[in-house]
């Protein structure tokens, strides 16, 4: 009898391994290896942004939601290429999730997908009369977001694994941070973006659509520089280096998307604004050299359209290599900024005093040139991620009246 128990207990445990390797056999994925979906306070701790003041969408708090990937959990030491999706007006950080359906159209992509608030900011540093503070969507973006994603996720090293997206305001928004940071982002998505903001159907629209009271306090005089320096149109030289994904709508509407009256009004006559400044952009970029793929199909300013390009520009390749792969290779190159401080390539900065003009920070080999107005600190060896100014190299660093050239000793840069 004892020995037919045995026989019995193995035969039930062998039964149940069986069972145990079926089901596995027929389960798509085991739940460690599942896409998860998280979402968490993001507060702005250095007081970029003042919620008394600034106009969010339908949220009185700054969160993020996270989408990892398969795999995330089950592979504890593994690190994944990232990418940021920037929401357009009228969604928050769950507008790509609920809206976008980002879960369905980017399963199968091996990254971390970034979805922040941006309010209803365009993602700059408000102008205020020149005081820019307390809509700091900009520093906010890159000083906070960026280095909390970093430093809470395994986010794969190297411009070529980052990528920033996002539609309409967020498109216009990802060239702006994106060109601000390039040492970081290695790939530019943007879906559907007014990206001249200085043209007047974009001084007309605006700042209506954020809810600003004029366009003024937002980019200062439209004719201006601080204006001139955050417009994607004016600012090529900053996406020199990175591969930028252009796409939109003809503005007419596909009759095999469910009907909308909003979109076919509206959104048709957005999307016709965004294509003819973006035929312009595309020019632009050609003549600067930057490379990038330009997509114009039938489609109007509305989500159906905008959830049916992400796949395909995943598809285009969204961490394939850019044409400069570091800081370290990029020995040459032309900057522009008005921010009080940043990273130009790796090489950090500050100036002084706000600056009231663009300066334009170059390298060239060895030498590093700023010109402007005022007196900048060139702090090099900036870590990627790092807008903060800093560098890591102390014994390279100067601080100068502009217009400055100093040739660094080798190894600085």
């Amino acid at each position: 009898m004892g020995g037919m128990s045995r026989s019995v207990s193995i035969s039930v445990r062998l039964i149940a391994a069986c069972c145990l390797l079926a089901l596995a056999s027929i389960m798509p994925a085991s739940a460690a290896a599942a896409q998860r979906l998280e979402t968490f306070d993001l507060p702005s701790a250095q007081g970029n942004i003042d919620l008394n003041v600034t106009k969010l969408n339908k949220v009185t708090s700054l969160k993020a939601s996270v989408l990892l990937p398969d795999g995330y959990d089950a592979n504890p030491t593994a690190d994944w290429p990232v990418v940021y999706l920037l929401a357009g007006i009228g969604d928050n950080h769950t507008g790509w999730v609920t809206s976008g359906q980002i879960q369905s159209i980017a399963r199968g992509l091996p990254a971390i997908v970034v979805m922040p608030e941006s309010g209803k900011g365009f993602l700059m540093d408000w102008w205020y009369g020149g005081q820019r503070s307390g809509q700091n969507w900009t520093r906010y973006m890159l000083g906070e977001v960026v280095p909390a994603i970093e430093q809470r996720y395994r986010v794969r090293p190297g411009r070529q694994h980052h990528a920033i997206g996002g539609i309409s305001m967020g498109a216009y928004g990802a060239l702006l941070l994106g060109g601000q940071l390039p040492s970081y982002f290695g790939t530019i998505l943007s879906l559907s973006a007014l990206v001249d903001s200085q043209n007047p159907e974009s001084y007309a629209a605006l700042p209506s659509s954020v809810g600003a009271p004029s366009y003024e306090s937002i980019w200062g005089p439209v004719g201006g520089p601080y204006a001139t320096v955050s417009n994607p149109m004016k600012t090529v030289e900053n996406v020199q280096g990175s591969r930028v994904y252009l796409h939109t709508g003809n503005g007419v509407p596909d009759v095999t998307v469910p009907f909308s009256a909003d979109a076919w009004t509206k959104g048709a006559a957005i999307e016709a604004f965004a294509l003819a400044q973006n035929v312009r952009y595309a020019l632009q970029l050609a003549q600067a050299g930057v490379a990038h793929t330009f997509k114009v199909r039938v489609g109007v300013h509305d989500w159906p359209y905008w959830r049916r390009e992400f796949p395909r520009a995943v598809q285009w390749g969204l961490f394939n290599r850019p044409p400069v792969t570091s800081s370290a290779s990029a020995t040459r190159w032309l900057y522009k900024t008005m921010a009080p401080y940043g990273n130009a390539w790796g090489v950090g900065y500050r100036f002084a005093e706000p600056t009231t003009n663009v300066v334009s920070i170059e390298r060239d080999g060895n030498a590093v040139k700023a010109t402007g107005t005022g007196t900048i600190t060139i702090n090099p060896g900036a870590a990627d991620w790092d807008a903060s100014g800093a560098g890591t190299r102390p014994e390279c660093s100067f601080t100068a009246r502009m217009p400055v050239t100093r040739t660094l000793p080798a190894g600085c840069l």
